[in-house]
């Protein structure tokens, strides 16, 4: 049985929400010839059919912009060939994957954590202290200092506020429970190591501002999936996504273009 066959269904019955994840399962089918373009569909599809459903207005208005998307992607499976279409498939699937990141941001707007959670000098976070889960930095703090939150077992999720602007080196170097991280558009670089082996992270955040991304920076991020990388950045270090062999054939692309020896 294929995947799409065991969706059917009466569309009439359906939410608009679960129509496009029979589409989207349709489309998933139909790239079946195609190994790279499969599995990069496949693995967009389950973060799509995993996002959580959300009430807000500028969820829908979100929401509006993947249903286009998914049916511009129906099109291109369906009328365009060869090497093109995976091409525009893989753009499209780009464009998707950062709607789908945004909408997961919406849904991680955590209260800020206590004070007491932090050692704070000089606006520099040195040390965090607080007991883990959801970490929302506190927007006093202009400056992630080196190893503050160094080999942490118990953050989920990295939270950092408008006015931080630097992770410095090592900030998050093995934190093994940490999942997701939001970057505001104030941060200018990511410190060499920063998120060194955080083998949990899948998702990272990126507001359009960041400029530099050092060495080691993201290496061994083994279940990186999604990390949106804006215009704004112009400078990705040797190494800097080394071995983060889950990253979708579009943002390693993305990378390379910037830097080829970012990946080695």
């Amino acid at each position: 049985m294929g995947l799409f066959s065991k969706f059917k269904k009466d569309e009439k019955s359906e939410s608009i929400r679960a129509k496009y994840l029979r589409r989207f399962f349709l489309i998933t089918e139909m790239a079946a010839g195609d190994e790279d373009l499969f599995t990069d569909i496949e693995s967009t599809r389950t973060r799509f059919e995993h996002s959580p459903e959300l009430s807000s207005k500028l969820a829908k208005e979100i929401d509006e912009q993947i249903y286009s998307l998914i049916d511009s992607l129906y099109n291109t499976m369906n009328t365009v060939k060869s090497e093109a279409r995976s091409q525009a498939a893989h753009r499209t699937l780009f464009k998707i994957d950062n709607l789908i990141q945004q909408r997961r941001g919406l849904a991680k707007d955590f209260d800020v954590s206590p004070k007491s959670d932090f050692v704070i000098e000089n606006g520099v976070l040195t040390s965090y202290v607080g007991n883990g889960g959801d970490v929302v930095v506190p927007s006093e703090v202009e400056v992630i200092g080196e190893k503050a939150f160094y080999h942490n077992t118990s953050v989920r999720t990295i939270i950092l506020q408008e006015g931080i602007k630097v992770i410095q080196d090592e900030a998050f170097y093995l934190c093994k429970a940490l999942t997701y991280v939001r970057l505001p558009s104030t941060i200018s670089r990511v410190g060499q190591s920063a998120f060194y082996s955080c083998k949990a992270l899948e998702t990272v955040d990126v507001k359009n501002g960041l400029a530099t991304i050092d060495y080691y920076a993201f290496a061994r991020c083994t279940s990186l999936k999604q990390i949106n990388l804006p215009r704004s950045v112009k400078d990705i270090k040797d190494k800097a996504f080394s071995e983060d062999k889950e990253l979708p054939r579009a943002i390693r692309k993305q990378i390379k273009d910037i830097n080829s020896k970012a990946l080695d």
